[in-house]
């Protein structure tokens, strides 16, 4: 169950039977994460201040988040909910060449961070779970995050040369941090988010294969060579990239949405990429939130039989249950009887 492991805490009482069950009959993959700095840097030369101030909206303040470089400063705006709700950017980092010449001015020191808190949460779970190394970024998606898509998607036309160079150097110190916590013993298993922004229909297959296949590749070539196992995780339609995620190495791939939401059933993710790919879904969160609870047990217990054919196949929903405060009894039941299903169904 995404999410969902024995450090949550304070939790709403109608969500407690669902963690309660989970953390008594699941499999527990918490990930774990260690620092990275600013910008992938240790270094002191930058510099981060951050303000609140009125937004137009009444339900929303503006956080102003101002980075000092060599170069000078750079600025992102971010409207955060006065309610508890989804937040939003509103100004990126990076909107101009001379953004990014900032951006590099600060000078790159590789983060060595304090990795024994993994092994501590390693000997809590136990033989319950595995902790996953939470790799700070896929690199395509750090730059991603600093533009904004809109401004990746025109600088992928534009600009090409320089969001390439922008990919390269994350993608150098992403691999030397990741050379560094397995150098601490950390592992086996690695997990990173991001392809999703480099997918149709915010980029090409082309961009996906350039940006995306090639740099994460390379980072997953080293935690193999290290004994260990790479988890992507990446919504959307995958019928056009799919068999990237074989050719950069990954090990396993999260979620596979199913149609609408997603373009690959789970029968033909099986058929394309199964015997090279271990499949981690495809139980869409929008229907344990609003399928009828015998329809959704039927829907769940043919996932897992088609999942399971062959191996390579980890029942799991697209999504952790903590999208609002609260949950319905239907959505109760729903996450109960991914357990219950799974459990049933899913015996060789």
């Amino acid at each position: 169950m995404w999410g969902i492991h024995p450090w949550l805490g304070d939790i709403h009482e109608n969500a407690r039977r669902l963690v309660e069950a989970v953390l008594e009959k699941g499999d527990i993959i918490h990930w774990w994460g260690a620092g990275a700095g600013v910008f992938l840097s240790a270094s002191d030369q930058v510099s981060v201040r951050s303000e609140r101030r009125p937004a137009r909206s009444p339900d929303f303040e503006e956080q102003v988040i101002t980075y000092g470089t060599p170069a000078g400063e750079l600025t992102e705006v971010h409207y955060v909910s006065l309610h508890g709700r989804p937040g939003y950017c509103k100004k990126h980092l990076l909107e101009t060449e001379e953004d990014v010449e900032r951006l590099l001015s600060v000078p790159y020191v590789p983060p060595q961070p304090d990795c024994s808190g993994f092994f501590e949460v390693d000997k809590q779970l136990g033989d319950r779970g595995l902790p996953m190394v939470s790799v700070p970024s896929d690199p395509m998606y750090f730059v991603n995050n600093l533009t904004g898509s809109e401004t990746f998607a025109i600088w992928s036309i534009e600009k090409r040369g320089m969001v390439g160079e922008l990919v390269a150097e994350f993608g150098r110190r992403i691999r030397e941090w990741v050379a560094w916590v397995i150098s601490q013993g950390m592992g086996p298993l690695f997990g990173y988010v991001g392809p999703e922004l480099c997918i149709p229909p915010l980029q090409s297959p082309r961009d996906f294969e350039e940006w995306v296949v090639g740099p994460d590749a390379e980072i997953i070539d080293m935690i193999h060579a290290a004994g260990g196992m790479a988890v992507v995780h990446c919504h959307g339609r995958m019928g056009p990239v799919l068999e990237g995620f074989v050719r950069m190495g990954a090990d396993a791939l999260h979620p596979i949405e199913p149609p609408p939401m997603g373009d690959v059933t789970m029968a033909e993710a099986k058929r394309r990429v199964g015997g090279d790919l271990t499949i981690v879904g495809n139980i869409q969160h929008h229907d344990i939130c609003t399928m009828p609870n015998r329809r959704f047990r039927e829907m769940v217990a043919e996932t897992v039989r088609v999942g399971m054919v062959g191996g390579r196949f980890i029942l799991c929903p697209t999504a952790t249950p903590f999208g609002w405060p609260t949950m319905s009894e239907l959505e109760l039941a729903n996450w109960l009887a991914i357990l219950e299903v799974g459990r049933e169904a899913g015996g060789y």
